[in-house]
């Protein structure tokens, strides 16, 4: 009994070094050209993005704002003045004439509001340049963000195959020992062993599943679309 026990944990312990042995690594699953795209992609939908590129918007709005104060330092201005009316005697009099009959027009000088534009469109430029430096600083942390998703769905696909192929091999001793039990071959102790395994293997795979659903889902949150869209 104690040989069949061995033979059996030396069984599932070859088929689970094999198994590892087919996915040592996920380098080489990594593809930086792919990120590439995902980052485009991110970058064109994200509402974050979209959201400092109306700030930006916001700020140039602002600089020419700044800039047409220039005009608001000059005011035009005029006075309309009958002709016939007499300004001492009133109307119809006898008297002398205004010498300021007609239109009378002029443009005035605010030296204050002239002075005071330069310092709005510095300003109104300091923003832009601020909104600028806060798109960029975004750009590098959504960047850093999706390889850091992408590498852990890479590496939950890894773990799934593994899984999956652990259940196989575990379902195939399960089912051996299950058909040398019946022909009385093999004990009930190594037979309810072997269904254990197979169980835990089963969750096993599940929990793999179910992490892999989530990092597809976390790294879609920042792409603003599904993975199987972007090749």
């Amino acid at each position: 009994m104690k040989r069949l026990k061995l033979l059996f944990v030396l069984i599932v312990f070859i088929m689970v070094n094999k198994t590892v042995r087919a996915q040592e690594t996920i380098i080489t699953d990594i593809s930086e050209d792919y990120i590439a795209r995902l980052v485009a992609h991110a970058e064109a939908n994200y509402p974050v993005v979209k959201s400092n590129e109306s700030k930006i918007e916001a700020a140039n709005d602002k600089i020419g704002q700044a800039k047409v104060g220039y005009l608001n330092a000059f005011t035009f201005s005029y006075i309309y003045q009958p002709q016939g009316i007499n300004t001492l005697n009133g109307a119809g009099g006898n008297g002398n004439y205004s010498y300021f009959n007609g239109i009378q027009a002029g443009i005035f000088f605010n030296l204050g509001a002239f002075l005071t534009v330069p310092y709005a469109v510095k300003a109104a430029r300091h923003e832009k340049e601020i909104a600028e430096y806060d798109q960029n600083t975004y750009y590098l942390a959504l960047t850093n963000l999706i390889k850091s998703r992408y590498y852990t769905y890479v590496g939950d696909i890894a773990i799934l195959k593994l899984a999956t192929q652990a259940t196989l091999d575990a379902q195939n001793v399960c089912n051996d020992i299950k058909h040398k039990f019946e022909k009385g071959e093999e004990t009930y102790d190594n037979y309810t062993k072997s269904q254990t395994s197979l169980t835990a293997s089963f969750q096993a795979k599940i929990q793999a599943e179910t992490a892999l659903l989530i990092a597809k889902a976390n790294l879609e949150e920042l792409l603003g679309e599904k993975l199987e869209n972007i090749r």
